[in-house]
């Protein structure tokens, strides 16, 4: 992992490139192709920038009406106000669990999401400058958490299953580790990281070898 940093700049999509070049995956009605959810969400991806990287995720509180108790990135919908993405994930991330943007640097987005709950999810990738004392608002989240980020990216840790759903059949991926169970759209951007990392890291290692030549 000596060289993480340079591996995450070069595997997401720069902030200045927008989000136009971007995938969307995730959730399809069966037969439209131009599907476009109604509804715009931002997820904050933090990761705190130490020696050993480590990835930051709440579980969300058990009480909620819609995905009590999962594992997410601190996010939401985004509001009149919010001028961007960016800001959505950033106000969202410091609401759920007290992050200062101060100690947030955005550096680029993953590819988007939609969701079944009519969603497009952009997840907004940032290096987090700790310490940081967590402060939780306990209407939305129960706790949070870190992942170490050389068990994130490892692909062979993670289970894959099949499930049908509106004559459709979708892959979930699912990551099991001490005792939390990471799975659904929140695997599946670990996944969409796991894929643009590996590809940065194959050009790294190309670009070595034909200086070297």
């Amino acid at each position: 992992m000596r060289h993480w940093r340079e591996l995450l700049l070069k595997a997401v999509s720069p902030l200045e490139h927008g989000v136009g070049n971007l995938d969307v995956t995730g959730y399809r009605p069966l037969g439209n192709d131009a599907f476009r959810p109604a509804k715009t969400a931002a997820v904050l991806v933090p990761l705190l920038d130490l020696p050993e990287p480590e990835i930051v995720l709440t579980r969300r509180a058990d009480h909620l009406p819609q995905h009590p108790g999962q594992v997410s990135f601190p996010g939401g919908a985004a509001e009149e106000n919010d001028t961007s993405a960016v800001q959505t994930a950033l106000r969202e991330a410091h609401e759920e669990i007290g992050l200062p943007s101060a100690a947030v640097r955005p550096i680029g987005f993953l590819d988007r999401t939609d969701t079944i709950s009519d969603y497009r999810v952009l997840p907004v990738v940032a290096l987090v400058t700790p310490p940081v004392s967590w402060v939780v608002d306990e209407s939305e989240v129960a706790e949070v958490f870190t992942i170490p980020l050389h068990v994130a990216l490892n692909a062979e840790l993670y289970h894959t299953r099949i499930v049908a759903r509106h004559g459709q059949e979708f892959k979930i991926y699912t990551l099991n580790w001490q005792g939390y169970r990471i799975w659904g759209v929140t695997a599946a951007m670990l996944m969409n990281l796991i894929d643009r990392m590996q590809r940065a890291h194959e050009q790294h290692y190309s670009g070595i070898s034909s200086t070297a030549e």
